[in-house]
């Protein structure tokens, strides 16, 4: 069998072998675009959600490379809030002005957000 994405983009893990069976809508491979990185936030409380906006300029910065903070800017607030330890947190977007070849997936990043 063969397995296309419906999209170009680089093979970041592949958790399959040969002759292994999954069960439907389990992932076997995680592909992206790793030449454009975002952020996303999931700690944006309430209150402070309300003063972010599409567009709004953030600064990022990288436990992993702490001589390194990029700029961004907001690109989505998701609209609907979840329950995280009895506080009501949004997932923010953030998309980066300039890339760094440094950056991996899931690497911890903090970002300042200017209202």
């Amino acid at each position: 069998a063969e397995l296309r994405a419906p999209f170009a983009g680089t093979v970041a893990a592949l958790d399959a072998t040969v002759g292994e069976f999954f069960a439907p809508g389990t992932p076997v491979a995680y592909v992206g675009d790793l030449g454009a990185w975002q952020v996303e936030t999931t700690d944006l409380t309430e209150l402070n959600v309300a003063a972010v906006q599409v567009g709004s300029p953030a600064s990022i910065t990288f436990d992993a490379i702490p001589e390194l903070t990029l700029a961004g800017k907001v690109t989505r607030v998701r609209a609907l809030g979840e329950s995280k330890q009895g506080d009501i947190t949004y997932t923010v977007t953030i998309a980066l002005d300039k890339q760094d070849p440094r950056l991996r997936w899931n690497m911890t990043a903090s970002a300042t957000i200017d209202k």
